[in-house]
């Protein structure tokens, strides 16, 4: 009778699938430390169009700069404006995303332009589909998101994250000490105490000094998957929401109570627009009778008061401007921001809509307040994952912990590797031995025989 030993059998998982995973893992570990630090590197690469030598006159505005940009390029169409000039850089300008048929509009050639907010000079276009120095984080975004092979590649990264997230609890399940059996203790031999379960699983905490290499590697290999399993966890789960949404969404809904989109607009605003009433204060710096009140010369300044008071009304602070979007079919323009009180700069952040002709503020999105449990843990996983959380030192202290969490993985990948090499080593070694005394005693045995047959 074959006795079913759970963990021998997780053992066998997660050995397996751990080599199958490493070279995904550690690709992926080492890029995702360098995309820890993407916008910094790719202003490296990309100096001769990012970095402007600042003038002692003040940049030009915004608008004066879109101007610019949509007189050169009339035929596409740039909806989305920054909200913020930084020193030393160029202003950059993205086309909008091609929706188009190809048969009917040419696809952009270019994505971005780039421009010196100082002369209004176009320094040049990218495209970061090319091949070139000046796009290599971008390469390395695509290497790191789907093997370069689009949609057949991110596939293949979801299944990856999918068994990773599976085998996050084995590697854990795999650390905790081994249960015991209860053996026939004698009479005469009194029974041990033995020592708590805590007090046994210790040791996996811990990494050992002045040992040989295998112990060093198996420590490590133990050691960091324990210590950083809740960020390998955040990591894996979250790769899986962004590769292979068919899985990642049921179980949030089962689990937290994730909401589709139209869930998320049929529940929180039945009548679709915001759960936030008009502000009382908009009303009053316009006039519903004038025409565009806001235009795009004082759009930016406009909405930004309205985000300020808007804000002040809900105990909260504006700390970061993302980006304006003019959206014509509406007369409206967009404003997005970050609170104190945001999860990150992408789906986490907050929103502000102004009719352009009277200026009113038609609606105020602050995701804290929108955003369901669900929603919010969707959010945190997935700026956790992408580094956009905080400002300034704040910032930069965790890009470091997360290029760190990433050269960890490849850590633990490579590590994994090589104790199932030496493994394998030794298991060969054993079988041999086996089999050599195997040998031996067949040999033996007839002469043996006939030894005892002489003796009888």
């Amino acid at each position: 009778m074959i006795l079913f030993n759970p963990r021998q059998t997780c053992l066998w998982i997660h050995r397996y699938t751990g080599l199958v995973m490493a070279a995904f893992l550690i690709m992926a570990g080492i890029t995702g430390a360098l995309l820890a630090f993407h916008d910094e590197l790719d202003d490296i690469f990309n100096q001769r169009l990012a970095v402007v030598e600042q003038a002692q006159t003040p940049p030009l505005s915004i608008a004066t700069l879109h101007d610019k940009v949509i007189k050169r390029y009339p035929e596409y169409g740039f909806s989305t404006m920054p909200a913020v000039i930084e020193p030393n850089r160029a202003v950059i300008f993205a086309i909008d995303k091609y929706k188009g048929d190809i048969k009917v509009e040419p696809k952009p050639l270019f994505q971005e332009i780039y421009i010196n907010p100082y002369t209004a000079d176009i320094i040049g276009a990218r495209d970061k589909d090319e091949w070139a120095w000046r796009n290599t984080m971008w390469k390395v975004f695509w290497l790191h998101r789907e093997l370069l092979l689009g949609d057949i590649g991110k596939l293949i990264l979801g299944i990856v994250a999918l068994v990773w997230t599976i085998n996050c609890f084995i590697g854990f399940y795999l650390t905790l000490p081994r249960t015991v059996k209860k053996n026939y203790v004698s009479r005469q031999e009194p029974a041990k105490k033995r020592a708590s379960l805590l007090k046994r699983w210790l040791p996996a905490w811990k990494i050992r000094r002045n040992t040989n290499t295998f112990k060093l590697n198996y420590d490590v290999h133990h050691a960091f998957g324990l210590w950083l399993w809740l960020m390998f966890f955040v990591i894996a789960w979250s790769s899986v929401g962004f590769n292979l949404q068919q899985v990642y969404k049921p179980v949030m809904q089962a689990v937290v109570g994730l909401e589709g989109r139209e869930g998320k607009t049929n529940k929180s605003n039945p009548s679709g627009k915001s759960a936030v009433q008009p502000l009382t204060a908009s009303k009053t710096l316009s006039n519903e009778n004038d025409v565009d009140v806001v235009n795009k010369a004082n759009s930016i300044d406009y909405l930004s008061k309205q985000a300020d008071i808007a804000a002040q009304q809900n105990g909260l602070s504006v700390t970061q401007l993302l980006g304006m979007r003019w959206v014509e079919e509406d007369n409206q323009w967009q404003l997005r921001f970050t609170t104190n009180k945001d999860i990150g700069k992408k789906g986490g952040a907050s929103s502000i809509t102004v009719n352009a002709s009277g200026g009113s503020v038609e609606r105020v999105n602050f995701s804290y307040q929108s955003a369901s449990f669900g929603s919010k843990t969707d959010q945190w996983l997935s700026t956790l994952h992408m580094g956009h959380i905080s400002q300034g030192a704040g910032h930069l202290l965790y890009q470091i912990f997360l290029a760190l969490i990433g050269l960890a993985v490849a850590i633990l990948s490579g590590t994994g590797v090589y104790l199932w090499y030496k493994g394998r080593q030794q298991r060969l070694k054993a079988a041999k031995k086996y089999k050599r005394q195997s040998l031996e005693l067949i040999s033996i045995t007839p002469y043996q025989q006939s030894l005892d047959d002489l003796d009888g």
